[in-house]
């Protein structure tokens, strides 16, 4: 438990415009555990199907780590010096400016919600249709991975040729 809180300490930070992604992953770790620990012990839960629990946890996985392999590629950003006012601003401009991705994201994992978490127990709610929840993952991970490289690479690209300049001037 001293290892959670030290992690929590750290100097690991986290996009308050990614926190959906990491609500998603846990709603569907609790649908693994409503399958796997409650559902077939538990007669009133209706295990989730199988098939659409795996194929969210491929598609979350699958596009998490496509991500980080692609921003692995860019690791080379971060031996730049910290970004200036003027250029932290600008940055969080052009983020601002696309709040429906994390805001459609949480309406996403709401609905992985209702499926994994309400309909194994209280049978009377309609379940969201999960081709529409499995689509709209794979398309609103996809946008949310490419607007950061795309946002932060065209920032740190514009500095680095600024700082390339500079020395010719002097």
């Amino acid at each position: 438990m001293k290892k959670v809180f030290d992690f929590l300490k750290s100097d690991v930070k986290i996009k308050t415009s990614h926190i959906w992604v990491i609500a998603l992953g846990i709603v569907i770790g609790l649908g693994f555990f409503v399958n796997c620990a409650i559902a077939p012990f538990v007669e009133f839960c209706n295990p989730i199907d199988c098939n659409q629990l795996i194929l969210a946890a491929s598609i979350v996985a699958g596009l998490g780590s496509a991500r980080q392999v692609v921003l692995a590629k860019f690791k080379y950003l971060q031996d730049l010096p910290p970004l200036s006012d003027k250029e932290q601003a600008t940055a969080e401009e052009i983020l601002k400016e696309r709040l429906w991705v994390p805001a459609i994201g949480w309406c996403l994992v709401i609905g992985f919600a209702v499926n994994m978490l309400v309909l194994p127990f209280f049978h009377d709610f309609r379940a969201v249709d999960w081709s529409f929840l499995q689509s709209s993952i794979g398309i609103f991970l996809t946008i949310s991975g490419a607007r950061e490289i795309g946002v932060y690479s065209q920032q740190n690209n514009e500095r680095r040729a600024k700082m390339a300049r500079k020395p010719e001037e002097t």
